[in-house]
């Protein structure tokens, strides 16, 4: 049970988390990315009691259109010193509380004539970079973290941009990790060198920049994320955390770029500039400093007079996503499925294993047809009388 509330959060959970039986232990619970341990527990009915503040316990706050959303995750580590086996999985449990923004932020009665709080705060040019995972129509959002193997992560990254001067958004880079922490000693880098999907030049990666037929949105960001996890990882966890900019509309270049590795062509191309050079860094891993001056003086006076008036813009911020579920299922099914629909996944997912599987078919039947003619031929033997 979540509650949110306006200053705090409430997190009730059941000790048999997994509705199997088996209490876990109230100490191996806990909330958001520091671990905040449970503040009561309660015995008689085995449950516990997360109460934090919105900002506590690591919480991420996002800006996504309308909405304030704060984002957390309940974990269970399983903890069994000294013994060799355990009974219960670890889970990370996703956890999101919405606030309209919309509105005055004071209760003081406020004179008609003036501007509202949150119309001067856009007027100002404030930019609010976000993640979101999204359905495959790319139309509505994925209300669910928990993937499988082989499945493709739909990411679109925005900015609200709001009475300002037309700017294009960009990922300068991606990086997975096993924790909320995106300098993690273990990380997977998939998107680097100011927009080049790393990523997508992975011998067994389908992931791609992705635009769509209804034209460019300067403000929109997409790319398909062919799932992965971390190898030896116990808990199948993933968090992704992306740092994005914007640029004025006619800047595309080396540095402002949205790039995808073809394997058949074995070329990087851009997502919609024409010119393909600006892809040709991605080949050495070197497309400028993304730590420089995103606008230098130049690059203000080209954005207008409207841009040199904005002291202390944020042209770049960062935004993320996790805890990501990654679940490997594929043997399972596998084992489970009738003969045919395993034939069938196998042929969608590798067409060339079609010709494998029927010369494997047909050596069996070979060796089963070898067998029964010897059996045959050994009994006529036996059975044939012996003339003295």
């Amino acid at each position: 049970m979540v509650q949110c509330g306006e200053h705090n959060l409430l997190v009730r959970a059941q000790l048999d988390l997994f509705g199997t039986g088996h209490l876990i232990k109230a100490a191996d619970l806990t909330l958001g990315a520091v671990g905040c341990q449970p503040t009561r527990v309660y015995p008689e009915n085995h449950t516990v009691l997360f109460d934090y503040g919105l900002h506590e316990c690591g919480s991420r706050l996002q800006i996504t259109g309308d909405f304030l959303i704060y984002t957390t995750h309940l974990t269970h580590t399983p903890n069994y010193p000294g013994s060799v086996i355990v009974r219960t999985n670890g889970a990370a449990v996703p956890i999101e509380c919405r606030y309209l923004r919309k509105g005055n932020v004071s209760s003081n009665p406020i004179d008609p004539t003036w501007i509202p709080f949150s119309s001067t705060r856009s007027g100002e040019g404030h930019l609010s970079f976000s993640l979101r995972l999204m359905n495959g129509d790319w139309l509505t959002e994925r209300p669910s973290t928990v993937y499988s193997l082989g499945d493709l992560i739909h990411i679109e990254a925005s900015v609200s941009m709001a009475n300002h001067i037309p700017l294009k958004l960009y990922i300068d880079r991606c990086v997975a990790t096993l924790s909320p922490d995106k300098d993690s000693t273990l990380k997977y880098r998939i998107i680097d060198y100011n927009g080049c999907l790393l990523d997508s030049k992975a011998e067994d990666s389908f992931s791609t920049f992705v635009l769509l037929g209804n034209g460019q949105e300067p403000d929109k960001v997409r790319f398909d994320l062919d799932a992965f996890r971390f190898y030896g990882d116990e808990h199948s966890m993933i968090f992704i955390t992306c740092h994005l900019k914007v640029a004025a509309v006619d800047q595309g270049d080396s540095r402002n770029k949205a790039c995808t590795f073809q394997k058949l062509q074995k070329i990087w191309s851009p997502l919609e500039e024409s010119d393909s050079d600006i892809c040709a860094c991605c080949h050495v891993g070197n497309c400028g400093s993304t730590r420089e001056i995103l606008f230098p003086s130049r690059g203000r006076r080209d954005l207008g007079p409207e841009a040199e008036s904005e002291a202390g813009f944020k042209w770049e911020g960062e935004a993320s996503l996790g805890p990501l579920i990654i679940l490997d299922t594929g043997l399972t099914n596998l084992a489970t499925e009738p003969l045919p629909e395993v034939e069938g996944r196998i042929q969608e997912r590798s067409p060339g294993v079609e010709l494998v599987v029927m010369v494997a078919l047909m050596v069996v039947v070979c060796l089963i047809s070898a067998s029964l003619l010897a059996l045959v031929l050994y009994r006529k033997r036996k059975q044939t009388p012996i003339n003295l």
